[in-house]
């Protein structure tokens, strides 16, 4: 077919030649289908049969497999499908494969100031056609991909939006988010970004409306309230914030309004050439926000981080200052010291622009970062220990555990964050687990995070614990599945001034619904 054909599954699955599409057999749909979702990874000739045939075992199926690749390959773009081992790989060229051109647009909108990145989004969205690989999207080896680009083609449409309106376009952003909201009647993110948009040309009773009609159904359906962040878009339609608009010059993090409190991020130097980003919200006592493993200031600003609706609730009584880890988020790097005192020095870099002394929040895998620079530190008044540990060799015993995420994160990020976000908020549904394995993804190179992986396995900060001084509140989920509830029990013992509070569930990160009682338990140690 030559260089000009090119590859579809945004949409019903097709390949588009100089001529238009191409007719294609429902099983070639499906082999396209299952290599697209993979695309730049060798798919396995069992799991392409699986998605084919399914438990159809009348089919000589190896064979049948090859012939239909065969027929299938000449309609491709040339060399775009190459057999690779026990399997074949399909070329993810964004020129080829239109999935590709929209994750490489969505990429480099986040990039460059609002208004090109506002093009790129437009192109990006415009490539679509309905539902990611149409009629095929709920075979195996498809599925997941499936769910995450549909996921990814609303944050998308939302970012547009957002853009729209800081550009000064929010009557253009009206009616796409209204069918936006048509098509996710319970999506939170575009009924706030309509209110905003409404507000913004002189519409306040309808942005009202929204904020009614979302909260009548969320009751009548699930018996749930609308968010606090949600709550404070009206509070800030009815004060009347929202009237006249003015859009920012360039994008930059302030102009996101996903958090109720936006984060201004600034920048210090840990050592010469590295550079940490971190921010400040809220008013009251100073209380630092570990990040656990991998974070960005942009995802607690706009709520893809989970961990961002506990810090949201803290906000409301301390200031919280959140940072991203070095080679994270927006404290991104190519080269990384995981090192135990590499960490702790962020920290300490950290406490050292606040005025006075702070609590030190630290959970899941920041626990022994946030040891080491406590230890006699007067900058750190008091320390609240989530879900974390002091010891890996000591709690986690499974060395093949270690070895085993480490590989499937360096090998393979896209199923590394998947696993880890089974780890790291269980329980989720599958629309949710993608998002938050994509803000993994989007967070940190493979590289980074394996090496953030292998150092929650290999540290140890146990000699620092009988330096602690400080009062210590460990909170620990008694089913974690992530850390283990011994690794709470390691600080409770280890600390002499520390208090332990067993939380009951199956949980790494705290549902929603815990939220508030966990901060009041906060609230009332750093009280105390």
């Amino acid at each position: 077919m030559g260089e000009r054909a090119a590859i579809r599954v945004l949409g019903a699955i097709e390949v588009a030649g100089p001529s238009g599409p191409l007719a294609l057999g429902l099983r070639q749909e499906v082999l396209l289908g299952a290599l697209a979702a993979n695309a730049g990874n060798v798919v396995s000739t069992d799991l392409l049969i699986e998605a084919i045939w399914g438990d159809d075992i009348a089919t000589p199926r190896s064979g049948a497999l090859h012939t239909l690749v065969s027929r299938l390959r000449p309609q491709l773009p040339a060399d775009s499908l190459a057999t690779q081992g026990a399997g074949y790989v399909l070329s993810a060229d964004p020129d080829v494969l239109d999935v590709s051109r929209f994750e490489r647009l969505i990429s480099k909108a986040e990039q460059v100031p609002a208004a090109h990145a506002l093009e790129m989004l437009d192109e990006a969205i415009a490539l679509w056609r309905g539902r990611s690989f149409g009629s095929v999207a709920d075979r195996p080896g498809i599925q997941h991909r499936a769910v995450e680009l549909d996921e990814l083609h609303v944050v998308a449409s939302e970012r547009q939006a957002r853009l729209m309106i800081d550009v000064g376009r929010s009557a253009d952003a009206v009616p796409r988010l209204e069918r936006l909201i048509d098509e996710h009647p319970f999506r939170e993110a575009p009924v706030a970004l309509v209110m905003e948009a409404l507000a913004r040309t002189g519409r306040q009773t309808e942005a009202l409306r929204q904020f009614s009609m979302l909260r009548e159904r969320l009751v009548e359906e699930a018996g749930l309230d609308p968010s606090a962040n949600l709550r404070s878009v009206e509070e800030a339609v009815l004060a009347g914030r929202f009237v006249v608009a003015a859009p920012p010059s360039s994008e930059t993090s302030e102009t996101r309004t996903g958090f109720p409190l936006r984060l201004a991020a600034k920048q210090i130097e840990r050592r010469p050439g590295e550079r940490i980003a971190y921010a400040t919200v809220g008013f009251g006592q100073s209380l630092v926000f570990m990040p656990g493993w991998i974070s960005s200031l942009d995802a607690f600003a706009d709520g893809t981080d989970p961990r961002a609706v506990l810090l949201e609730v803290l906000s409301r009584e301390f200031s919280v200052t959140a940072f991203d880890r070095y080679g994270t988020g927006l404290s991104s790097a190519s080269e990384v010291d995981f090192g135990l005192d590499a960490s702790a020095d962020e920290v300490r870099a950290v406490l050292g622009m606040i005025d006075g002394p702070s609590t030190l929040f630290a959970s899941s895998a920041a626990g022994p970062a946030a040891l080491v620079a406590a230890a006699g530190n007067p900058a750190v008044e008091r320390i609240v220990l989530m879900c974390t540990y002091a010891s890996g060799p000591a709690l986690f015993t499974k060395p093949e555990t270690k070895t085993n995420l480490v590989q499937a994160v360096e090998q393979s990020w896209g199923l590394g964050s998947r696993i880890l976000a089974d780890m790291i908020v269980p329980g989720i549904d599958a629309v949710t687990r993608s998002e938050f394995a994509r803000f993994q993804r989007r967070t940190a190179t493979a590289k980074v995070a394996a090496g953030y992986v292998q150092q929650l396995f290999e540290v140890d900060a146990s000699p620092a614990l009988a330096q602690i001084e400080q009062p210590c509140l460990v909170l620990h989920y008694r089913e974690d599945p992530a850390i283990p509830y011994e690794g709470g029990r390691q600080l409770a013992l280890g600390i002499e001034n520390a208090e332990i509070e067993p939380l009951d569930g199956p949980f790494h990160t705290p549902p929603p619904e815990h939220v508030e009682s966990i901060a009041a338990s906060i609230r009332r140690f750093v009280r105390s």
